[in-house]
């Protein structure tokens, strides 16, 4: 039986532990030996996800043994997989972001445009006919919900909504109440440092010839961490001294008001933001207006212009 290990990106977000554990239970069905693993701490959201819906945290990925191989899911690029990981061990990937790899070998490899890996962990059930238990749908819900801001989000596709009624036939969830549930989870700063905030939902990128961080906090109480900008900030500059960033941004985004500021470090990221997005700079900050999703309203603008 093949052995392969199913595990999100560095500093996990909920569709991230939530496509692991429900690809161990596909590929179970598959005929693996699947067992899925997280790459770091979670955040206040999949924690609250997990114990409503009484499902066992995955133990943090260690060093892989021989016979084993890795899956990634939620994420392909070289610079957000866990540290202990030789990239030739990666047998799998299912993402829904850009592909940017190289491989020595043929791969499976599943990567759409569509709103979360949830979403696409759920299409893959259905097509091959693996029936859901209620609880793993109410699971793929949640991420699904999670990655595209209950349907709000740019990157949501129809087939995303598709996917989620029909998981809803399954799962019985009352969504509007479960969303509520979720985002106030989201927006909790309860045992959250500044360096937490920073990193619970952060990734780096390769633009053009820089490295670039981009961090996201999404929340439904803005102000809250409005108050800690002055910290906030200061973390980032020494992030981005600590690993040798080129540039380093953050994004409060307001869930409930569909936009978010965007906290600008130093006069590098201030007049790469200028030339970008064109918006105001007020305090260390840009207003964005209708701006919620890093993957598509912030990566690849910087991208284009830091490849030029």
């Amino acid at each position: 039986m093949k052995k392969v290990i199913i595990v999100g990106h560095k500093n996990p977000d909920t569709d991230s532990i939530i496509s692991a554990i429900a690809a161990q239970e596909l590929f179970s069905n598959l005929g693996f030996e699947a067992q899925a693993r997280r790459a770091g701490e979670v955040n206040n959201e999949t924690k609250f996800i997990l114990k409503k819906l009484d499902i066992v945290m995955p133990d943090l990925v260690t060093a892989l043994q021989e016979d084993e191989t890795v899956m990634l899911v939620d994420h392909n690029e070289e610079s957000q997989v866990f540290d202990q990981l030789d990239y030739n061990k990666v047998s799998h990937i299912i993402d829904h972001h850009k592909l940017a790899v190289k491989t020595e070998v043929p791969i499976f490899c599943r990567v759409e445009s569509i709103g979360s890996t949830s979403s696409l962990i759920a299409k893959m059930f259905f097509e091959r006919g693996i029936e859901l238990s209620q609880k793993t749908a109410q699971l793929l819900m949640s991420g699904i919900l999670s990655d595209t801001l209950n349907l709000t989000s740019p990157t949501t596709t129809v087939e995303d909504k598709e996917l989620l009624e029909k998981l809803n036939e399954i799962a019985e969830l009352n969504i509007d109440v479960f969303v509520t549930e979720m985002f106030e989870a989201k927006s909790s700063l309860d045992g959250i440092s500044v360096e937490d905030i920073i990193r619970i939902d952060y990734k780096s990128f390769e633009m053009g010839e820089y490295n670039v961080g981009v961090g996201t906090w999404e929340t439904t109480m803005p102000e809250s961490v409005s108050t800690k900008k002055a910290e906030i900030i200061q973390a980032l500059i020494r992030e981005k001294e600590a690993v040798k960033l080129d540039y380093v941004f953050f994004m409060v985004v307001d869930i409930l008001k569909q936009n978010c500021q965007l906290y600008l470090v130093g006069e590098k990221e201030q007049e790469l933001a200028v030339k970008v997005f064109a918006g105001k700079i007020n305090d260390d900050e840009m207003f964005l207006p209708g701006v919620v999703s890093r993957k598509k309203q912030i990566v690849p603008q910087l991208t284009e212009m830091l490849s030029k």
